[in-house]
């Protein structure tokens, strides 16, 4: 097999797998505008695929978590590194560490109150990211992270050359997502059974969670229809990428049969 057809057959298996991604995308922009968000009081008693929106507030029992980059005091992050990487003619941003927290919050829509449990939600949340040249020293708080963190260096080196100084090592870029207490949520999940509230409480016996009986799991912190526009953005990139790759791959390969 000569290397044309074995370039093919990578750009194939890439470009199946960013189609493959971009279709389940879709497919979740789908469920979310299939139906429509429901009072947080119907789901007293209620199980199955829901979704709601309202306010996030912290649950008296979790309290909040603290995100890595901004030590801000959240109920749910993300957080992405990346390093500009440049190898000959190719450039890209490199994954360095990634994760994300969370702990149970109250979603209040005015009249009533329900429990989310955020674990394994798809978090759709507006990003902030700051990016450091190479040679710049880290804000106190990522110098830190930097620190304590495994596979992520601080690109602040430099030579002196008398005349002039140069900078050594690559951009990095520090991304946070977060929903913080008080902001606007949309939730789709799946409603449980949960503990009994007190008479009189705007608490409804529910959890919103992930579950096998719903389709998909998202928190973001936006509308129903802001959350599908976030989504189906990158889906289409994704796709018009996967396509691209696809049909490389494919012309690579059948020159190399004829």
């Amino acid at each position: 097999m000569v290397l044309p057809q074995l370039v093919g057959i990578v750009f194939l298996i890439i470009g199946s797998f960013v189609l493959l991604r971009g279709g389940r995308e879709f497919k979740t922009v789908f469920h979310i505008l299939r139906n429509d968000p429901v009072p947080v009081r119907s789901l007293d008693g209620h199980t199955g695929p829901v979704e709601i929106t309202g306010t996030a507030v912290a649950h008296e029992d979790a309290g909040t978590v603290t995100s890595p980059f901004t030590g801000s005091e959240c109920l749910a992050y993300t957080y992405e590194v990346e390093e500009y990487r440049s190898s000959g003619k190719h450039s890209n941003w490199e994954t360095l560490d990634e994760g994300q927290d969370g702990v149970d919050f109250i979603v209040d829509d005015g009249n009533a109150r329900v429990r989310v449990n955020p674990d394994g939600a798809d978090v759709r949340f507006e990003s902030q990211s700051v990016t450091v040249s190479p040679g710049t020293e880290l804000p106190e708080r990522l110098a830190d992270y930097v620190e304590r963190t495994e596979g992520v260096e601080a690109q602040d080196g430099s030579v002196n050359l008398l005349v002039t100084e140069i900078s050594l090592g690559n951009k990095q870029r520090f991304t946070e997502r977060r929903l913080d207490v008080g902001e606007d949520v949309y939730v789709y999940g799946q409603a449980m059974r949960g503990p009994a509230t007190a008479w009189g409480s705007n608490l409804v016996d529910a959890i919103v969670g992930d579950g096998d009986g719903t389709p998909v799991f998202v928190i973001s912190d936006t509308s129903e229809r802001g959350t599908a526009r976030r989504i189906v953005r990158g889906a289409i990139a994704e796709t018009v990428f996967g396509l691209i790759a696809v049909i490389i791959g494919s012309v690579a390969v059948l020159s190399g049969l004829l």
